[in-house]
């Protein structure tokens, strides 16, 4: 009789005893809750079959995980983050893979230490250190078919150097800040040497297109389960109308002006309470100005949530805004999660005209969008949705059918995941080695923590 298929092998759809190419995941942290569409992509990709290992360049120590991270059969590594901490693992590694490899070793350490010393930054031979200890530490006896990084800055950085010194090629995801912030010579290095690029809005890919054209950049949409994600059967409604406001409580997010859109609704005699979802630097200074502005009666921090919780205020909300706006130094959102998981739950939603939220929200049709930085059009537009409700029930319809439309997470990983057969489609099946051990041991949070 045959011996029953593992784990694995139901996944891959392949022979037992065989695996597909690895796929080796570069990223700043893991698991983060602010990166549960990173969680998502990876248990996507497995459930079609990919073999992902994850290397992370820092461990979060954060309380709370999304449930979907114990769901994930992929290894987990970390590769040391401060370079004294980790000097011997890192130095040994590097003088190692520099006696096996001398001239592809030294090509690399030479461009990445001229780059630190000419820009008087240590972080690109930082990160050629890494890719050093992550080559010869762990790619030497489970090799990768491709390296995959998220986010353009130090991940991709360290993934392109990895590649270099495994000899195998790279890839990364482009989000936002690590476009906008970023050095754009770098930048093009990083786009002219990659295999692909992939990223989250249509605006980003015009924008890296610009600093370089010559190699593929594919527009995936970041998305949700919009099975998990749906209307509640019966909205629960408080007495006064509900706003909600969910993300990190930092510049970029243009909280300032909600708050003084909200002071303004106010003034105008309209009831309401306005929950604010998240933490960050600011939170001092906002909860400050939300008490100068008399709002204090009306607003609810409730700091970091599970996404069981998180659901819960969707449930609860008539109306879901945020005031994204462009930083000085140019960081800016892409497209936020919470306007699509606010979406597809039915939410109607208010934000901004800047970056690409507008391939999100249609003004007036899916969506309503006012300029960013004016708060007394932010308020007009709460209002609206407050005091129509054949405009917020259109809203909400239409806002999940985009969602459904082109927002929804299977669909869009399945894209991801083609592109990825496409570029180990050389790599011939080898028998599967057994994955070490997840290096982390928190338990998922609650949903309802």
């Amino acid at each position: 009789m045959a011996a029953p298929e593992t784990n694995a092998e139901r996944r891959s759809g392949s022979k037992p005893g065989v695996a597909k190419p690895v796929i080796a995941y570069v990223l700043k942290g893991y698991p983060r809750l602010s990166e549960t569409f990173i969680i998502n992509e990876i248990l996507l990709l497995e459930q079609q079959g990919h073999e992902i290992h994850i290397y992370a360049l820092r461990e979060p120590g954060e309380s709370k995980i999304h449930p979907n991270v114990m769901r994930i059969q992929a290894p987990v590594n970390y590769i040391p983050d401060h370079f004294w901490r980790g000097f011997f693992e890192l130095v040994g590694s590097n003088l190692q893979l520099f006696a096996n490899r001398p001239l592809r070793y030294w090509r690399g350490f030479r461009e990445a230490a001229w780059r630190s010393i000419t820009r008087s930054s240590s972080s690109t031979i930082k990160r050629f250190v890494q890719a050093g200890y992550l080559v010869e530490r762990h790619l030497r006896s489970s090799p990768a078919a491709h390296i995959h990084a998220h986010f353009a800055h130090g991940p991709a950085t360290t993934a392109l150097y990895a590649a270099e010194l495994a000899g195998t090629d790279f890839s990364f995801t482009a989000h936002a800040k690590d476009i906008y912030v970023q050095e754009e010579e770098f930048l093009r290095t990083k786009l002219a040497r990659a295999r692909f690029v992939v990223t989250c809005t249509g605006f980003n890919r015009g924008t890296l297109q610009k600093v370089h054209d010559g190699t593929p950049i594919h527009r995936i949409y970041h998305g949700v389960d919009c099975r998990h994600f749906s209307p509640p059967t019966k909205k629960q409604r408080d007495a006064a109308p509900m706003l909600l406001s969910v993300g990190r409580l930092v510049a970029k997010k243009g909280f300032p002006v909600l708050i003084e859109a909200m002071r303004l609704v106010m003034e105008r005699g309209v009831d309401f309470h306005w929950t604010i979802v998240g933490d960050g630097p600011s939170r001092q200074e906002l909860a400050l100005q939300v008490e100068h502005s008399g709002l204090t009666d009306r607003v609810t921090f409730t700091g970091k949530l599970a996404q069981g919780a998180v659901m819960d205020h969707y449930a609860k909300a008539d109306c879901m805004a945020l005031a994204c706006q462009v930083q000085e130094d140019g960081d800016r959102d892409g497209i936020p999660n919470v306007l699509v998981e606010a979406m597809a739950m039915g939410v109607p939603v208010v934000s901004t005209d800047i970056s690409g939220i507008p391939e999100l929200i249609d003004d007036e049709s899916t969506g309503l969008l006012v300029p960013s930085g004016d708060s007394d059009a932010m308020a007009r537009a709460v209002e609206r949705v407050f005091d129509d409700s054949l405009l917020a029930e259109r809203l909400s319809e239409a806002g999940r059918r985009k969602v459904v439309g082109e927002h929804d997470s299977t669909t869009n990983t399945r894209m991801l995941g083609l592109i990825f057969d496409d570029v180990t489609a050389a790599h011939s099946l080898v028998p599967a080695a057994k994955p070490a051990p997840r290096s982390y041991s928190r338990r998922p949070a609650e949903e309802n923590s």
